[in-house]
Formats: structure tokens, C-alpha cells, sequence
């Protein structure tokens, strides 16, 4: 048995020393590497704005153990259990929006088909004050898509 593991470990030696050596490097053959692509980033953006009525299409309730409730409004969550899957152990699903959140919430990918709302709570382990907020809010403004909301500004 030591024979035959030495054997195999002696010829793929030799097939990475060839390799190494002189071998074929071309991995990927010249006419099939076609990695330099261009993307338009303004369609990429444009693609992905989000057209009509606002709405939030479902919620996951997460108060109770984590002072938090997430809003998912762009239109990517109205499918069959996407924002579902989401939401998953973490909190309480459902198809209606979250309790009213005086502190407001983190608003990520606004405008856009993958918005989503977490709201901040006093209630829960945790829960939100004052101080706490001020973090939230500087943290998530410093997220490239993330903005700190309050329900009154998305009322307007």
C-alpha cells in the first residue's frame, strides 16, 4: 500500500514539476478570455431605480430579540417568499409593514428594486435611546447606500 502512495505522489510530482517548468501555462485559451468588459454603470443604475408608488411588501419583526424591524419595499421583495427567505429565523415575517419607529430606521439601496428599511426600537433587548441612535445614524450614513430616515420623512 506505501508502494502505490509513493507512486502516485512520485508521478504527480513530476506532472507538476513539467507544469511548472514548461508546461502549457495558457489556462484559459486567448479566443474564450474575454474578462475585460465594459459596464455601463448610468444602465446599471438605471436598471435598477425603482418606478412608481413606494411600498413596502413585507416585514421581518425582529423587536423582540433585537430591537430592530426590517421593511423590505423595493419591488425586488414582491415575490413568492424572497423577503421571506430574508428574514428567515431572526424575526417574525409578515406581509405587513413594521410598527412605527419614533428613531427611525437605516434606509438601504433607496429609490432602488432592493430597498429595505431597518428600524430602530427601544423595546427589546438592547433597545435604542438617544445616544445609541446618534451611532446608528452616523454608521449607517457612512454605508455607500445607506441613509438614516425617519417614518415623517418617508411620509412626505
Amino acid at each position: 500500500m506505501k508502494t502505490v502512495l509513493i507512486v502516485i505522489l512520485v508521478i504527480g510530482c513530476a506532472g507538476l514539476a513539467y507544469y511548472l517548468i514548461g508546461g502549457d501555462k495558457e489556462v484559459v485559451p486567448a479566443e474564450m478570455d474575454n474578462t475585460v468588459e465594459e459596464v455601463d454603470t448610468d444602465q446599471v443604475q438605471e436598471a435598477l431605480q425603482e418606478t412608481g408608488a413606494r411600498t413596502v411588501y413585507a416585514s421581518c419583526n425582529a423587536i423582540a430579540g433585537a430591537s430592530t424591524c426590517m421593511d423590505y419595499v423595493g419591488s425586488m421583495w414582491n415575490d413568492d417568499n424572497s423577503a421571506e427567505l430574508n428574514c428567515g429565523e431572526t424575526g417574525v415575517f409578515s406581509t405587513d409593514a413594521c410598527p412605527y419607529a419614533e428613531f427611525g430606521g437605516c434606509q438601504m439601496n433607496g429609490g432602488s428594486v432592493m430597498e429595505t428599511i431597518a428600524w430602530a426600537y427601544a423595546e427589546g433587548p438592547g433597545g435604542y435611546d438617544d445616544e445609541s441612535v446618534a451611532y446608528a445614524s452616523m454608521s449607517c450614513n457612512s454605508l455607500p447606500q445607506g441613509r438614516w430616515v425617519t417614518p415623517d420623512e418617508l411620509l412626505e
